[in-house]
């Protein structure tokens, strides 16, 4: 007790401190830790008391040595739960019996920050020690009497500690775990409705493709006696023209991006296949919401990176995915192309033989009637149809107007990112500099002024 009392007077710096004691038997194993202990103690105060003048200077010494206080404090870690662990062998229960390694460290260091008694601590310490090779009971009798020499008012103190810090982290541990489901749900939940949204889709296509086959076997059986349709396969053909217009706009604008990242890389020629107009018209929307989308995505990931090298790949082998994509779907509507046209071919076939039928006397009576009367009713939807076509063809105009705004949109934000890299690219000198620019960069695109649209990866 005199020597605690020693220990706490002010002439101490850190009273709290228990490295000159050696008046009590220690283990070997237990001696070494406490040298280990004590050193990185010293070596730490060391680092923390040093001072500096300016306010600057203690900021540059504080960056520097961060990596070593970390390092310090893992150590620190390392051997509170190891003591822990030992400790926890130890309960009261009738007397003394030994627990499972995972409290040892945290008796011990409770013992010191609360500066319990000298042989309390060491004749825990020299418990813990002893229960390496021990799992359910103690088998030496001189050092199960130290153990139940212990007050049990002092153990009970410990435990209630100890209990009260485990109780604190179990409870960080399902809060963790609570999260980790909440964002699991949430990704099978989106999941989900991404496989709905594909399905619908897929139906919708299919849909769509049924209904393009009629109406062009429709208009094949009518075209000689609808002299107005061939305006609108003209202005279909003007369509398709423009369609084919803004393919070349948006493939230049990717590879002038592929310039400015410096890849060597080069675009595939362009592929010359016939895709439907409302089949490209939709094509080329999904295409720009999703590279939206996947704008966003990019974002958020870009303000949790130090550096955007890794962004620049990610975005790169999500460009050649997407032209991987775009390869398949391509080769999937040239098969349909193809099985349209044998579909047409088997149809004039079917025309021609239906014309050979009718030289036969007895039966074109009877049959030519019958396609008097279909051809009054099929003018009669070809007219509907016709109606439903102009219509379709109107929208489809309003659709390549919005698209081509859209394009134009894209560009100015290329441009003004091609400045804004400029301006900010002679500041990658010095760490801090560097901060600087990761702040601007993000305060600019994340935090900036109101957009009137968002920029795509086109545009980054």
């Amino acid at each position: 007790m005199a020597e605690i009392t020693m220990k706490n007077q002010p002439s101490k710096p850190h009273w709290w401190w228990l490295d000159e004691h050696t008046s009590v038997r220690r283990s070997p194993w237990l001696q070494s830790t406490l040298n280990e202990l004590n050193e990185k103690t010293k070596t730490m105060l060391k680092l923390i008391e040093e001072d500096a003048d300016s306010f600057a200077q203690r900021a540059e010494m504080f960056y520097k040595k961060r990596p070593e206080l970390v390092s310090m404090v893992e150590d620190f870690y390392k051997i509170h739960r190891l003591l822990a662990e030992r400790y926890d062998q130890v309960r009261p229960e009738a007397g003394i019996r030994l627990l499972p390694p995972s409290a040892c460290l945290k008796h011990s260091q409770s013992v010191k920050l609360t500066s319990f008694d000298y042989r309390c601590y060491d004749s825990y310490s020299e418990n813990c020690d002893a229960e390496e090779s021990v799992e359910s009971e103690i088998d030496d009798p001189e050092l199960e009497g130290e153990i139940r020499s212990v007050a049990p008012n002092e153990v009970t103190k410990l435990m209630k500690d100890i209990e009260r810090t485990d109780k604190d982290q179990i409870k960080q541990k399902d809060e963790i775990l609570d999260e980790v489901m909440m964002l699991r749900e949430e990704i099978e939940r989106l999941g989900k409705e991404n496989e709905a949204h594909k399905d619908e889709l897929a139906q919708k296509d299919t849909v769509f493709n049924e209904v393009v086959m009629n109406l062009r076997e429709e208009i094949e059986q009518l075209k000689k006696d609808n002299k107005t349709m061939k305006d609108g396969v003209h202005q279909k053909n003007t369509i398709h023209g423009e369609v084919m217009k803004l393919r070349e706009e948006i493939e230049r604008l990717r590879k002038e991006n592929e310039a400015q990242k410096k890849d060597n890389k080069t675009m595939k020629d362009e592929v010359h296949h016939k895709y439907t107009i409302r089949g490209e018209v939709m094509k080329l929307k999904e295409e720009i919401e999703r590279l939206r989308k996947e704008n966003d995505a990019q974002k958020e990931e870009l303000k949790k990176k130090d550096t955007n090298s890794n962004q620049v790949m990610m975005l790169r082998e999500e460009i050649v995915r997407l032209r991987k994509e775009n390869e398949a779907q391509k080769e999937e509507l040239e098969k349909k192309d193809i099985i349209c046209n044998q579909v047409m071919k088997l149809r004039k076939e079917l025309e021609r033989h239906k014309e050979d039928k009718k030289a036969q006397n007895n039966e074109l009576k009877h049959k030519a009637t019958m396609l008097k009367e279909e051809r009054e009713s099929f003018r009669e939807e070809n007219m509907t149809h016709k109606d439903d076509l102009e219509r379709k063809d109107r929208e489809k105009i309003e659709v390549i107007r919005q698209l081509s705004s859209t394009i134009d949109l894209l560009k100015q934000e290329n441009v003004k990112m091609k400045n804004f890299i400029a301006k900010e690219s002679k500041k990658w000198k010095t760490p801090f500099e560097f901060n600087k620019l990761i702040e601007t960069f993000s305060g600019k695109l994340f935090k900036g002024g109101p957009r009137r649209n968002k920029p795509s990866v086109i545009a980054l």
